[in-house]
């Protein structure tokens, strides 16, 4: 899959509901994409579509554990745990908790800087020995 179009799911606790946003790596949203919770015996708890923000609201499941799927419907997939903890209701109201298990928003979008230098310095020391291999091509005599 091309880093480019890497799918993310961000989830937050807030006034006992969810927030679920999905987005492409780019940060752009990624609307229409089916958002499906299962609960640990993988029946399914929730099966809507984000709206044209990539953004889905719902009230908030039951404490426990949980796996969130988003499917776009291009081929772009994403899947991570999610927890739902153990809150006095009134706890959330003025609350924002991340629930999903996954990189949040801001750290799904930053370009990967350390994966580029490491790959560029491969690119430069194969090429470094490429070019001392047939630096001395053999004399034919």
């Amino acid at each position: 899959m091309a880093l480019a179009h890497a799918m993310g799911v961000e989830v937050r606790l807030k006034n006992n509901q969810i927030h679920i946003e999905t987005f492409f790596h780019d940060d752009s949203p990624a609307p229409g994409s089916l958002v499906t919770i299962e609960n640990e015996a993988g029946e399914k708890i929730l099966s809507e579509k984000t709206d044209k923000e990539g953004k889905l609201q719902a009230p908030a499941p039951l404490p426990g554990k949980y796996k969130i799927l988003v499917n776009d419907g291009a081929g772009h997939l994403s899947s991570t745990p999610l927890i739902i903890p153990k809150l006095n209701p009134a706890d959330t109201n003025n609350q924002n908790i991340l629930v999903s298990k996954s990189p949040d928003r801001n750290q799904f979008i930053q370009t990967p800087w350390l994966g580029i230098a490491v790959g560029l310095a491969t690119i430069a020391a194969l090429g470094f020995i490429a070019s001392r291999l047939y630096q001395n091509p053999k004399s034919h005599s």
